[in-house]
């Protein structure tokens, strides 16, 4: 039953970033610009670094890590919907240090501490199984590597009326993506021994460095 669900999650998501890469492109440029400068800041980015972009869609970050890293550094990305990185394949023309991946990110090993930094911008609760990635996650993470995090957090507080809301949107969550109704935030304290909240916890956002034990 357990790898059924699992299936079935997956299927829902790569549908549903499919059909949000078609109108992924210059907006999400622009609108994640802010973002992409907050984790090359927080992660504190270096030229020759190795750094895994987890849940790359269109490779919005791909042109900001390379500007960080170098020729020298390496970058890989990782995503689920195969349109969604047909348009990311576009991005880092010509540039040989990119290596682009189609799987499961809570499935598929994604290294074994070999990254010195990773990113995972509104990805993360949209996997079909968030605790086994962000084991993965830590796994591809050299001793002392950081991951930032920028994603929602949907866990029910407040007002009745905010609780109704919440529930409402992790419905829909549910029914459009492969979210399993498990909390970012709690996964990556459960796995990380330091974790650095960005941004108030009472927020429906959560903004988060993470950085594995040396």
């Amino acid at each position: 039953m357990g790898d059924r669900l699992h299936d079935v999650r997956v299927r829902r998501g790569r549908r549903a970033w499919n059909l949000a890469s078609v109108g992924d492109g210059r907006v999400s440029d622009r609108v994640g610009a802010p973002l992409h400068e907050l984790a090359v800041k927080h992660l504190d980015l270096q030229a020759g670094q190795a750094v895994l972009d987890i849940g790359c869609g269109s490779g919005t970050m791909l042109a900001r890590a390379l500007d960080a890293v170098g020729p020298g550094g390496r970058l890989v990305g990782v995503d689920l919907s195969p349109r969604m990185l047909r348009k990311a394949r576009r991005r880092p023309d010509g540039v040989s240090n990119v290596e682009l991946r189609e799987a499961d990110a809570s499935r598929s090993p994604l290294g074994d501490n070999e990254f010195d930094a990773a990113i995972a911008l509104a990805s993360l609760s949209a996997m079909p199984d968030i605790g086994a990635a962000v084991n993965l996650a830590h796994d591809a993470l050299r001793p002392g590597g950081r991951l930032f995090v920028f994603d929602v957090r949907l866990v029910p507080n407040g007002s009745v009326l905010n609780r109704a809301r919440i529930r409402l949107l992790r419905g829909i969550y549910r029914l459009t993506a492969a979210f399993t109704g498990a909390d970012v935030l709690t996964e990556l304290r459960r796995v990380f021994p330091t974790v650095q909240v960005l941004i108030p916890e009472h927020c429906s956002l959560t903004m988060v460095l993470a950085t594995k034990a040396t």
